[in-house]
């Protein structure tokens, strides 16, 4: 990557699985303290990053691709983590969300093999062990929809466009 912005796609979560991830993100850092996860864009199942040159191209690929694309239903299994450093929920991983994933599958950011995930904390070691502790006992699988698309740009966050939809 040669610069540190990119643009994300990110697969949006339904307004009550948000809502119940926010509480959840909450109630680890009241437990675990801040972390360095990008707090007040929505919780979401990464699909793709970009160059930021490439942001009209992108935005289109979203209408093009959310024009054909129905809200669909997933579960998250439970808590994973990256290590150390990050702590996330997994969804299953459905023909819906490799579809939606294939269609955006660049990975300029960070070039890591893609793994779905929600990430809820992330930090210094001894913080996201803390929060795999603390985390709280949920009973999994979590039902959730995936309702829309949005893109960012990042960092500093900045939200670019959002498109929910059918249902």
């Amino acid at each position: 990557m040669s610069d540190n912005k990119f643009l994300t796609v990110m697969a949006i979560f339904d307004d009550q699985t948000q809502k119940m991830l926010g509480y959840l993100q909450q109630n680890i850092i009241d437990t675990a303290g801040e972390g360095t996860q990008t707090m007040g864009i929505p919780f979401h199942v990464t699909l793709g990053s970009y160059p930021v040159s490439l942001e009209d191209e992108v935005v289109e690929k979203i209408r093009s691709v959310a024009a054909v694309t129905r809200a669909f239903p997933i579960k998250l299994l439970g808590y994973n983590s990256f290590g150390d450093s990050v702590l996330f929920l997994e969804p299953t991983v459905t023909n819906e969300l490799l579809s939606l994933r294939k269609s955006f599958e660049c990975d300029y950011a960070n070039g890591f093999e893609w793994v779905a995930h929600a990430t809820l904390f992330c930090g210094a070691e001894n913080r996201v062990r803390q929060a795999k502790v603390q985390a709280p006992s949920l009973d999994f699988p979590i039902e959730a929809s995936i309702v829309g698309i949005e893109l960012g740009e990042f960092f500093p966050p900045r939200k670019i466009t959002r498109i929910d939809f059918e249902k």
